[in-house]
């Protein structure tokens, strides 16, 4: 009886040392497929993004990012932003996050070019299903200066290979704009 209750310790103990939340320090490249429908386009076209995000303290992360695509017509889009988090644990391995960014659109074709700017506000939740899978979901608001605003809903998985590397998927679903992409995250700490 004594060894039972001794091994039912040790694997509570292994599950608890085990469940960590998710991890804020990454770097990460992707490629990335965007359709755009709206009342003046409807357009599509692939490029490659790469983003970062660390944690500078407790419950705080900065991040940014850059994606470039390539789209019907000879249209180039350049999208950046910057900004940073907040996060807190809902349980051993499940944040909530809520992020609000600085956001820049670059569009050039032919005819020439718009540039736009404005925020972004994401509310999601981020969960370790596993020590090797994260899934993820976000609701994103962006609201540009002169092309107004899209609210969308994004979703991501992770599988991690290794502690310092993973690859996954990402899908989102806007009033205009919809995106998927694939890529590989390094983390660090």
């Amino acid at each position: 009886m004594n060894k039972t209750l001794a091994v039912i310790s040790l694997v509570a103990l292994a599950s608890t040392a085990q469940a960590e939340g998710p991890d804020y320090n990454y770097l990460e490249g992707s490629y990335q497929r965007i359709d755009i429908d709206d009342d003046f386009a409807d357009v599509d076209g692939d490029g490659f993004a790469i983003a970062g995000s660390l944690e500078v303290a407790e419950n705080w992360h900065i991040f940014a990012s850059y994606g470039k695509a390539d789209l019907d017509f000879g249209i180039d889009l350049d999208e950046a932003s910057v900004g940073g988090g907040f996060h807190a644990a809902l349980s051993p391995t499940t944040d909530i996050v809520a992020n609000l960014a600085y956001v820049s659109v670059d569009a050039d074709a032919l005819g020439g070019s718009f540039d736009d700017d404005g925020f972004g506000v994401a509310l999601g939740v981020r969960s370790l299903l596993s020590e090797q899978f994260e899934l993820a979901g976000f609701i994103d608001y962006v609201d540009l200066d002169d092309a107004g605003d899209d609210t969308s809903v994004r979703g991501e998985g992770w599988y991690r290979f290794t502690r310092n590397f993973a690859l996954g998927g990402k899908i989102g679903f806007g009033d205009d704009v919809t995106t998927y992409g694939i890529g590989a995250r390094l983390y660090f700490d």
